[in-house]
């Protein structure tokens, strides 16, 4: 019989996220007859990444965006050429983005330029959920620049933000056609995964050394939806310290660690990832882990564990815990249709280590 918190994590996306999202889109595409979610022709209304209902501007015609992800999908809905501003991640990867080699660097994701964003008089302001942090959106408004705070490192919130972002750019269409791509790919994984009998512990590490991810962070809900057990999961931050001895105790089935490496689309082989992961398995008592012992211990990349990619990453979490139904799992050709149909470039990078 299948396991019911499993079946409730498996059945997540078509179930409880996707019938979610729908409900949350027909609230804000305004199915009553008031304001159809739009006021007076001015503005578009959308939640938030802290649950809000905001009036956004229609159709912004100049953007900064210190959110990666977010840029992303307007290339993806076909508008880059409205963005004037960008974080300091996208300069440092020019082959990913030559159209927006002549947008202004106004720094850091969590802490730009204020002032450079200012002097952009750009109508809005796009960045994560608690980055930059406090009095950023306070500074902005007080410029006369709206800010729009998204998630987009959540899968289960990425409908609702793409949905948004569509009617505010009035790319509803490419907004459409993405969702449902998407939608195609989060229900071949559920199937396969709801066909294995096994739900593997797994340990998953951030960036720094013994960082474990809680059940707060994206990749715990990647996980589940992967069909994995965090062994963090009764830690709620996002990033906990743990001790060597913590991890060792749970013997975990599998190890995946988030790798900082930047510029994967230039990258022809693995790169540093094969040195760091190295590191890993040379860690003491690992080579006693179910995880050290079988060389489950696998690096991803955030090209492919946030935003509109991130079931990419989802992907490659159920072909290394479920080999008997996701063997024959291709995520690189996921990845390279997200690459070539959604971002108009040619296919190439390497973004995870192993890939098998």
């Amino acid at each position: 019989m299948l396991n019911t918190t499993k079946h409730l994590t498996i059945m997540g996306w078509n179930g409880r996220i996707f019938a979610a999202s729908f409900l949350v889109l027909l609230v804000l595409c305004g199915c009553s007859k008031g304001d159809g979610g739009v006021d007076k022709g001015q503005g578009v209304r959308v939640t938030d990444a802290t649950g809000r209902e905001v009036l956004v501007k229609r159709n912004p015609m100049r953007v900064v965006t210190l959110n990666k992800n977010a840029a992303e999908l307007l290339r993806l809905m076909g508008v880059t050429d409205r963005i004037v501003g960008v974080s300091d991640w996208i300069p440092k990867n020019p082959d990913y983005w030559p159209e927006l080699v002549n947008a202004r660097n106004v720094g850091k994701f969590n802490a730009p330029d204020e002032e450079a964003i200012a002097a952009l008089k750009p109508d809005l302001v796009l960045c994560y959920q608690n980055s930059p942090g406090p009095g950023f959106d306070e500074k902005m408004r007080a410029a006369g620049i709206q800010v729009l705070r998204l998630e987009l490192y959540r899968i289960g919130a990425l409908p609702r933000d793409v949905e948004g972002l569509g009617r505010i750019f009035g790319r509803e269409d490419k907004a459409r056609e993405y969702l449902d791509w998407l939608k195609v790919r989060m229900d071949e994984v559920a199937r396969r995964v709801a066909a294995s009998k096994s739900r593997p512990d797994v340990y998953i590490e951030g960036y720094s050394d013994f960082a474990a991810c809680g059940n707060s962070s994206g990749m715990h809900e990647r996980l589940e939806f992967a069909g994995g057990r965090n062994i963090s999961e009764a830690l709620q931050p996002a990033n906990t310290p743990v001790s060597p001895e913590w991890v060792l105790e749970r013997q975990p089935f599998a190890v995946v660690k988030m790798s900082s490496q930047n510029g994967c689309y230039t990258h022809e082989g693995p790169e540093g990832m094969v040195d760091q992961r190295a590191a890993l398995l040379a860690r003491t008592g690992w080579n006693k882990t179910p995880a050290g012992k079988a060389g489950r211990v696998f690096l991803m990349t955030t090209d492919v564990t946030s935003g509109a990619a991130s079931v990419v990453g989802i992907a490659w979490l159920a072909k290394w815990l479920h080999p008997d139904t996701c063997a024959d799992l291709d995520p690189n050709l996921w990845h390279r249709e997200f690459i070539e149909r959604f971002q108009g470039r040619p296919w190439r990078g390497v973004y995870v280590h192993p890939e098998r």
